[in-house]
């Protein structure tokens, strides 16, 4: 009997602890797709800074921005949620589109 509630106590921690890791991806993913569209339409509209700071509920993404070639420009991301995970991602933006055409991601 003890033996049942001890592996049903850890199916409930390990359960727990997945949807706790899951909810912080899915935030991190959010988050920053949040941030790659803003910039977006900042560079869409010309009002892209060299480097800034978008704030969210549960954390904050810096950016800057550098140019690659004549018509490429990278955007470097970096989000840190206030529970402490950090990610990085780059985006690089076609200048003549204003539009994003690759996307990286570090964790």
């Amino acid at each position: 009997m003890s033996f049942s509630l001890l592996i049903l106590t850890e199916n409930y921690v390990a359960g727990k602890k997945f949807a706790k890791e899951t909810e912080t991806m899915r935030l991190q993913e959010y988050y920053l797709l949040c941030s790659v569209k803003q910039t977006e339409s900042m560079r869409g509209e010309g009002t892209l800074p060299a480097s800034g700071l978008l704030t969210y509920r549960s954390g904050a993404v810096s950016f800057q921005t550098r140019d690659v070639s004549g018509n490429v420009e990278e955007v470097f991301f970096t989000l840190n949620l206030t529970s402490g995970e950090k990610t990085l991602g780059i985006a690089q933006y076609d200048k003549d589109t204003g539009t994003m055409v690759r996307w990286m991601e570090k964790k």
